[in-house]
């Protein structure tokens, strides 16, 4: 088990659960979305994590598919689970919702090139990755101060997670792919005054001979 923190915060970060097949394959983005049994299985893995931890807030995204999950975690520790806005998905403008297949045949040349220049590049109508990120980097500056010397728990969706993971890491966006966690996986981050380090990274993926 990890010391408790003293002149840092520990963040716990975990990707939503698995989202139900009915959403599979669609550009969700910031919208809302159903979980799937097995990903409400995951919010159990979780509590199990944080039983022995501390925990002093909550945070989540205010997307559905984030905020229950994070309501189940706030309700175990006697906290109320704090839900913003900035923490949702990237904007995915008119694609949002759709089924990738749907969006490559009619905009392919549109799709390939924000893969391409993923978290630079914007869905048509929508926001970049790194729109994303400078959102949530401006909920930190506001957390950070009320964090030092404690463990807080954030529910997030993938692709934000990680891209402020790397944000934070001084990691170039593009690179956050290196850093992606299964749905319901968790990644902890210590951070510092001057920097942050990874503590512990998808522990699941780690399996016992």
């Amino acid at each position: 088990m990890f010391a408790d923190p003293t002149d840092f915060c520990r963040l716990w970060m975990f990707r939503h659960p698995e989202l139900d097949a009915s959403h599979a394959e669609r550009a969700i983005g910031a919208g809302p979305a159903d979980l799937s049994r097995r990903g409400r299985g995951h919010v159990l893995r979780w509590l199990a994590l944080l039983k022995p931890v501390t925990v002093a807030a909550v945070h989540s995204s205010s997307q559905p598919q984030c905020a229950g999950p994070a309501r189940a975690v706030a309700e175990a520790h006697g906290l109320e689970a704090r839900l913003d806005g900035r923490l949702r998905d990237q904007e995915m403008g008119r694609w949002q919702g759709r089924t990738w297949s749907d969006v490559m045949r009619e905009e392919d040349g549109a799709v390939r090139t924000f893969f391409a220049e993923f978290g630079d590049s914007k869905a048509p109508g929508g926001e970049s990755l790194g729109d994303a990120v400078e959102r949530m980097l401006g909920w930190w500056t506001e957390t950070m101060p009320t964090a030092l010397g404690k463990s807080v728990a954030v529910v997030l969706p993938g692709s934000l997670l990680t891209g402020f993971a790397a944000a934070m890491l001084g990691m170039r966006l593009p690179r956050c792919v290196s850093l992606q966690l299964p749905h319901g996986g968790v990644g902890v981050l210590e951070v510092f005054q001057n920097g942050s380090r990874i503590a512990c990274w998808n522990p699941d993926a780690v399996q016992p001979d």
